[in-house]
């Protein structure tokens, strides 16, 4: 066999070598996909431990703030009930609103659904969401990667698969079975828990991220009354979604007068949910200042629910199931 026959025979079906063997171009990009998966893992591990960590505290504090307020509050009661009708009466309660105030200072914990709007945990939780969005626009890249190199290893000509069996001291690939990659998906999807899909306040509004087509990572806010879905005309843009209706009068959750464009989106995945062919509305780009909107009854069939730490939207992924059976 001549140095130069692997090159006759096989590059012009896409291999190309990769150290000791020759694979499909599309393998190497798997590779990096499911490398780049396996970094999100790892960094995951110990920010959601952080994030564990603070809830934690925050609602140890917390309820040993309130039980202070309703050790204040059972005192009050009792000095009232005496100072009632005396001198003493508009000292007592100065000096009630002194004490909660003083506990209210020592910043002690935050109620839960506050949690999300501060500093440190707002930091945290954009940074777990961006990876759940960067899992999810890999996982999809991955499985559709995988089943491009399964067919193209299945549809070799004839002539190439006789080469590559009468040159068993060539090795070729593939890279991974597609159990192997199956599982690197699953495993990622259970320790980001996108059951759990993180979420943070910004200016007081809920917000969560989302991928628009599979591609496009974007933050939204959350409207949980709400059935539609509004994206900015850059969001839409950067999706690829240029067919857009003509322009007409929308109101927005918090009340505002606007117009927009009635558009599809092929694909939209909110943690688990993985919804198609979406009906959305795409503002003006003079509009972009007003940001998207998610209503969650858009994705009523995983019944979501905010979760009792006050920074997360639970899914069910079994309510779905059952819901789409009947």
């Amino acid at each position: 066999m001549s140095a130069s026959e692997p090159d006759d025979v096989l590059r012009p079906q896409g291999f190309r070598p990769f150290g000791s063997r020759w694979v499909l171009r599309e393998e190497v990009a798997l590779k990096r996909d499911l490398d780049a998966l396996e970094e999100i893992v790892r960094r995951t591990i110990p920010l959601k431990r952080q994030i564990e960590l603070a809830v934690a505290d925050n609602n140890l504090r917390w309820q040993k703030q309130q039980s202070a307020n309703q050790l204040i509050d059972e005192i009050a009661a009792a000095m009232r009930r005496s100072a009632v009708g005396t001198d003493e009466e508009k000292k007592v309660q100065k000096q009630i609103a002194q004490l909660k105030k003083a506990t209210r200072e020592l910043r002690d914990g935050v109620a839960p659904d506050h949690l999300g709007g501060l500093p440190h945990m707002r930091a945290m939780l954009e940074s777990m969401t961006l990876l759940h969005q960067h899992a999810a626009v890999l996982s999809v890249r991955i499985e559709a990667n995988s089943n491009l190199i399964q067919r193209a290893y299945q549809q070799l000509p004839s002539k190439v698969s006789d080469w590559i069996k009468r040159h068993p001291e060539i090795e070729i690939g593939p890279l991974y079975r597609p159990e192997q990659v199956d599982l690197a998906t699953r495993k990622t999807r259970a320790m980001l828990g996108v059951d759990e899909i993180p979420m943070f306040l910004q200016d007081k509004q809920k917000r969560i991220g989302v991928v628009l087509n599979d591609q496009f990572p974007c933050v939204l806010t959350v409207a949980p009354q709400e059935k539609r879905l509004i994206v900015t005309s850059n969001m839409a843009l950067s999706a690829g979604i240029t067919q857009l209706g003509p322009l007409q009068t929308i109101k927005l959750p918090g009340g505002q007068t606007t117009k927009a464009h009635a558009a599809t989106i092929k694909h939209l995945r909110v943690g688990s949910a993985a919804l198609h062919e979406v009906s959305a509305l795409v503002l003006q780009p003079s509009e972009e200042h007003l940001g998207g909107v998610l209503g969650l009854k858009l994705i009523q069939a995983w019944n979501p629910q905010f979760s009792a730490s006050g920074i997360g939207v639970s899914l069910d992924t079994e309510n779905r199931t059952s819901t789409a059976a009947k």
